[in-house]
């Protein structure tokens, strides 16, 4: 059997940064497939290292353990699908109503959370109620879409039409509703097509964004 040997900063030929960080990935892969496949309750650090091919050892040399890697995948999977949002609303012109508004945000959302079941039954299921420090961190997400949210709905409302307290309450709800529409399709099969699934989500947002 070939001995894998280490030199400097190099392990069997490639820098060990490399392998570090491909080694992570695969944990991280791994972990969302296991958790979404098993449920996090359900899981184990050993079908996790079975699914990514690695040892126990490697993993928590990586991690301190499933709820680690729980917490760096759900905010992987938030902070990404508020990259895509803000990087469409971007892209949307400041002058372009309401609907086109709205639509660009709810796609680039549906795209990046719904697009992998795997993702959305992580962050929008297997995350709540997995554990004290996990819920602090679903706390500061939510902080973090309403921030995102409020700006989105302002806009769309170009500056009127919610009444003066309505607000904070108003994205609660539309953060909830949309994540059950968006698991929902997610796993759906056959999926229904995306627009049919924006168009839904759109009057829902309207609706709640005009007084």
């Amino acid at each position: 059997m070939t001995q894998e040997v280490s030199v400097g900063r190099t392990y069997a030929g490639q820098p060990v940064e490399d392998r570090q960080r491909e080694r992570r990935s695969r944990f991280l892969e791994s972990g969302l497939t296991v958790f979404a496949r098993d449920g996090y309750a359900n899981s184990s650090v050993g079908a996790i290292c079975r699914d990514a091919g690695l040892s126990s050892r490697q993993f928590y040399e990586e991690f301190t353990g499933r709820e680690a890697l729980l917490i760096e995948l759900y905010i992987d999977i938030e902070q990404t699908a508020r990259n895509s949002v803000a990087a469409a609303l971007v892209a949307t012109s400041l002058s372009a109503d309401p609907v086109a508004y709205v639509d660009s945000a709810t796609r680039a959302y549906i795209d990046s959370i719904g697009g992998d079941p795997r993702k959305a039954r992580v962050s929008l299921v297997e995350v709540v109620g997995a554990s004290t420090r996990v819920e602090e961190k679903r706390t500061q997400q939510r902080r973090e879409w309403s921030a995102l949210l409020d700006t989105i709905v302002r806009r769309a409302a170009k500056g009127g039409g919610i009444p003066a307290g309505d607000l904070d309450i108003r994205v609660s709800a539309l953060m909830g509703a949309v994540n059950y529409v968006v698991y929902d399709w997610s796993v759906a099969e056959p999926r229904r097509p995306l627009d049919d699934v924006v168009r839904v989500l759109r009057r829902m947002l309207l609706g709640a964004i005009v007084a």
